[in-house]
């Protein structure tokens, strides 16, 4: 009977019994996580993937009883970060944050990388970063896209990018293919910066996310005369999108974001439980205040979601990026 089973015993039983019931093979589990699990991210502080890693980095911490600890490895468009997470060893105690551009698009742009994206990496969840906003400084005399696109024609106009291959190097591509534009990409380490020159005027317009301009916003040195996509954010109402004013260009169309990953061989049950609580920390009021202070309007997704999205749009990324014309060695 249960009373006879020695104490040790049967604290063991109710550890597997637990793990079972999380749905988590017990031999695996009990071995996860062991120590210290670690977000690696590609960029510096300043835009968006750093204040997410930290926030699900939290919500990790509290709910598996280890730290999580973010390493920022800027560099490279990325690559830093990514090849460190490449190399490490697939236990889940390592796991990374980056954009779909690094990890889609960089095939078409680079001749070598030091990693393979679809045989190195297994995503653990999409991180919608909100609306791409495109916006200018507020000096320049120009109210509406179609008023840039005029400026353009007769006054040399730079675009901030904060990475090679990014939505706004492509923005700028489509705009200098479609209407005989001579747009210059001027390329940065990362929002922080990028938009720092944009609010000062050392270039003209600059693609990118809500939370990293916003203090700009606030202090009323840019203005924002459209964002990337199909609808009208709705934290956003007032700003209207691409697409509902005509540009129906692809690049207009796909939602950016950022992706959380873990090297491949990664037990397929602890890039579950990763992604599960991803989509939780969502939710949590440090996801809920992340949310609202970016105009992100959906929680992160499940592991099996962005997958799912893996396989269906990175290859529009690539032709996208493939468009650039643009190879790095």
């Amino acid at each position: 009977m249960t009373r006879d089973l020695p104490r040790r015993r049967l604290l063991r039983a109710a550890t597997v019994s637990g793990l079972a019931a999380a749905g988590l093979p017990a031999a695996r589990a009990q071995a996860w996580p062991s120590k210290p699990v670690r977000i690696l991210v590609g960029f510096p502080p300043g835009g968006t993937s750093d204040p997410y890693a930290r926030m699900i980095g939290d919500h990790m911490g509290q709910k598996l009883g280890v730290p999580v600890v973010v390493e920022n490895r800027p560099g490279a468009s990325g690559f830093i970060a990514l090849e460190a997470l490449a190399r490490s060893p697939a236990d889940g105690h390592t796991i990374g944050v980056t954009t779909f551009t690094s990890v889609w698009g960089s095939r078409a742009l680079y001749r070598k990388l030091p990693f393979d994206a679809d045989k190195d990496f297994i995503s653990v969840s999409g991180l919608p970063v909100g609306p791409l906003l495109i916006a200018v400084p507020t000096s320049l005399p120009v109210n509406s896209v179609r008023e840039l696109l005029d400026y353009a024609k007769t006054r040399p106009v730079a675009m901030a990018s904060y990475n090679v291959g990014s939505v706004p190097h492509m923005v700028a591509t489509e705009f200098n293919a479609k209407y005989g534009l001579n747009i210059n990409v001027v390329q940065y380490k990362g929002e922080g910066p990028m938009w720092l020159d944009v609010a000062g005027g050392v270039v003209q317009v600059g693609v990118g996310s809500y939370v990293a301009m916003s203090p700009h916003l606030a202090r009323g040195t840019v203005k924002v005369l459209a964002s990337i996509g199909v609808e009208r954010n709705p934290k956003l109402p007032n700003i209207r999108s691409m697409v509902s004013m005509g540009f129906d260009a692809p690049i207009f169309r796909l939602d950016g974001g950022l992706v959380m990953l873990a090297p491949a061989a990664t037990p397929p049950e602890i890039v579950k439980r990763l992604g599960d609580l991803c989509v939780e920390a969502g939710d949590t009021p440090k996801g809920l205040a992340l949310r609202e202070a970016f105009a992100i309007d959906a929680r992160p997704t499940s592991a099996a979601e962005m997958q799912r999205k893996w396989r269906e749009e990175s290859p529009l990324w690539i032709r996208m990026t493939e468009a650039l014309g643009v190879k790095i060695d």
